[in-house]
């Protein structure tokens, strides 16, 4: 029954610690106090030898370590009952305090009426006068303060470790908080990020297979055969990269590369397609596919009917901390800004996995000069932080881009 009542105790408080090493402590605790009490006796007889040394001393601060020490339990139970500590006000502390006062009274009352029971006899025929009532009473009002200070230091000290403990408790439960939000924003923001790139797949798929449709229609099947071919290749890249989010710059541009291979097959020598990519810029990373609806969009809003001297420029470079990227057209310019589907999946995609990935660090703007050509702008913040993440792109291809 007291070990369970214990139990509860350290349960509610949350120390870590076991009903044995409780009571371990607690008795550490009394026996420091029960050693400085013999050391004041001892000190006291060497002072005075003329005093008698009573066996009845021995029994006495023997049976008040085990009372007390045995009291131990209550006394945590009252401490934590009559808590010190806590928003509390000045009156309601010393209410404590008061109640603490009573408290301590009651058990030392009754600790002096037990030894006057257990050891009267044995005190009254060893100093030959008997133990009388009013004595104990002496005692008790001269001895009060000191089991009154004994008392209060283990109320204190429970409670200082109650509060400490708690408080790291709370702390730590607060900052795993913090990681498992974090850890569901992030997981969100991956989910957010595969569903708006899975829906750009098999958009710019479709586009692709319809003009191989339109070109086997015309009876451009040789020219339909390779378009094919290289659509096999860069879907292969990007089957093989499905779960990352993220590709180096340099991956993204093979993959943009490929795309536009694609296109020039479609127009022939109508296109030119040019590239003028930084060296320092190929390791920074960015969502996959984000240069895909920009220059489909140049494509199909920009240069698509134009018989001759068509020219996409995709330019890469370092700015500060960021990477930045241009495609340029010399289309029409002004009718240009246009989705790049009737679907909303072009560049209002673009637009959600730049704000989804980035935030307002990131921007996307068009320029168009009022005599024609279109450059669309993306700004990034550069980072490499996931080159060695599971789920970073690997780099299968040895040439820089900065040589086209």
């Amino acid at each position: 029954m007291v070990s369970l009542f214990i139990n509860r105790l350290l349960q509610s408080s949350g120390l870590p610690i076991t009903v044995g090493q409780f009571w371990w402590y607690s008795l550490i605790f009394w026996t420091f106090f029960a050693l400085i009490w013999c050391c004041q006796s001892m000190l006291f007889w060497m002072l005075t030898p003329a005093s008698p040394v009573y066996f009845s001393e021995a029994i006495y601060w023997l049976i008040e370590l085990l009372y007390w020490w045995a009291a131990t339990p209550l006394i945590i139970y009252c401490a934590e009952r009559f808590s010190l500590l806590g928003n509390q006000r000045i009156g309601k502390v010393l209410r404590q305090v008061m109640i603490h006062l009573l408290i301590v009274s009651a058990l030392y009352a009754f600790e002096l009426g037990l030894e006057y029971v257990l050891l009267g006899p044995l005190m009254t025929r060893e100093r030959g006068e008997a133990v009388t009532l009013h004595r104990m009473m002496t005692v008790f009002s001269l001895s009060l303060g000191t089991a009154f200070g004994q008392y209060m230091l283990l109320v204190v000290g429970y409670n200082v470790l109650t509060f400490a403990y708690r408080f790291r408790s709370l702390k730590e439960q607060h900052l795993q908080s913090e990681l498992t939000n974090e850890q569901l924003q992030a997981q969100l923001a991956n989910a957010q990020l595969q569903s708006l790139k899975m829906q750009l797949n098999p958009h710019f798929l479709f586009n692709t297979l319809h003009t191989v449709v339109s070109l086997m229609l015309r009876g451009q099947t040789r020219r339909a055969a390779l378009m094919v071919t290289t659509l096999s290749d860069l879907l292969r890249r990007v089957l093989a990269r499905q779960q990352a989010n993220f590709l180096s710059l340099h991956d993204e541009m093979t993959l943009t590369r490929q795309y536009l291979s694609i296109q020039q097959i479609r127009f022939e020598d109508r296109l030119t397609v040019e590239y003028a990519v930084a060296p320092e810029a190929e390791d920074c990373l960015v969502p996959q596919l984000i240069l895909q609806p920009l220059v489909e969009n140049a494509i199909t809003h920009g240069i698509a009917d134009m018989t001759e001297g068509a020219l996409i420029r995709v330019t890469v470079r370092r700015w500060a901390d960021s990477v930045l990227i241009e495609v340029f057209d010399n289309g029409v310019g002004q009718h240009q800004i246009q989705d790049t589907s009737g679907t909303g999946l072009g560049l209002s995609n673009t637009l959600l996995r730049l704000q989804q990935a980035y935030g307002d660090k990131a921007q996307l703007r068009f320029e168009q000069p009022p005599e024609g050509t279109t450059t669309v702008t993306l700004l990034i913040p550069c980072s490499t932080s996931l080159a060695d993440s599971p789920t970073a792109p690997n780099r299968h291809d040895s040439v820089s881009h900065a040589h086209y």
